[in-house]
């Protein structure tokens, strides 16, 4: 499952941002327990974050602020007792900066909505 998320992500970035450099991604637990839940707060977080919002059933995804990183958000439910895993990747032409974004977007995932018990 997890390369296959990878994957997944990685032909979704690079369909955008062909010319880019780099590739960051990250994963975090996310404070709901369903897939439908963890897809709605990537929707909130990727709006406080990101420009130009896109919503499939499988990905959310948008473009940094400045325009100059990709980012792609997918979740991953874990079963009724565990917490969804959120993974966040990111493409642009400078390494640093892909990396400080996925890292904020991805800190906006963790903490988005209502924790799930």
């Amino acid at each position: 499952m997890r390369r296959l998320a990878i994957l997944v992500l990685g032909a979704l970035l690079t369909a955008h941002f062909t010319n880019a450099a780099y590739l960051w991604w990250m994963k975090v637990i996310t404070r709901q327990k369903t897939y439908a839940s963890c897809m709605r707060e990537a929707q909130n977080a990727a709006r406080r974050t990101l420009r130009d919002v896109r919503v499939t059933p499988d990905e959310v995804s948008g473009t940094s602020i400045d325009g100059k990183v990709y980012v792609a958000i997918m979740g991953v439910e874990r079963g009724s007792s565990q917490r969804a895993v959120a993974i966040i990747a990111g493409v642009g032409d400078d390494r640093n900066w892909v990396r400080q974004i996925v890292q904020s977007t991805a800190e906006e995932v963790r903490t988005s909505g209502a924790p799930e018990y």
